[in-house]
């Protein structure tokens, strides 16, 4: 298990690298090649941790990208939206209330979908994971994000102290 830790925090700390070199944003082939190496680096130490035979392990990293692309759907329309809040939501501007209003709910509805495809996911990897290796997977996909958040985290304030970064929801500063 600490392998495992260790693995998914090095892969991390490259991918932050190598973002930090070239921004994901202005290069989505990037992006692409980096979560790619992640993914791989991440099933390779899932099918050793809960140890699946070739079939189980083909089928995980089949059923895994189908959901992992609904959800980067889901996060592509949360970044819309929060975008469209944040332009409702400039300083000395009044907002529309009607749009924040359904700003809102759609950002709720959003998270929800977000939700229920872990939800769906679990359920079709039930068909070829006992629930120990369902679970041992939960735990280390939980570790993954929880450390990718981590390297996001680090980047945004690295990035926050060379400037703005448009599109994201600041408190207000008060005088």
């Amino acid at each position: 298990m600490r392998r495992v830790i260790v693995m998914v925090m090095l892969g991390a700390a490259v991918a932050g690298r190598a973002a930090a070199q070239e921004p994901t944003e202005d290069n989505p082939q990037r992006a692409e090649q980096l979560r790619q190496l992640i993914e791989d680096r991440f099933a390779a130490r899932a099918q050793e941790e809960l140890g699946l035979n070739d079939e189980q392990f083909q089928r995980l990293r089949s059923t895994s990208a189908q959901y992992a692309a609904q959800r980067r759907g889901v996060e592509q329309q949360e970044r819309r939206l929060r975008q469209a809040m944040a332009f409702q939501l400039r300083p000395g501007i009044a907002a529309d209330q009607d749009s924040v209003a359904r700003l809102v709910d759609a950002l709720i509805n959003v998270k929800g979908a977000y939700v229920q495809t872990y939800r769906d996911e679990m359920k079709a990897l039930s068909a070829f994971l006992n629930p120990v290796q369902r679970a041992q997977y939960f735990v280390l996909r939980e570790r993954l994000l929880n450390l990718a958040q981590q390297v996001r985290t680090q980047r945004g304030l690295r990035a926050d102290s060379g400037g703005a970064r448009p599109g994201l929801l600041r408190p207000r500063r008060r005088p």
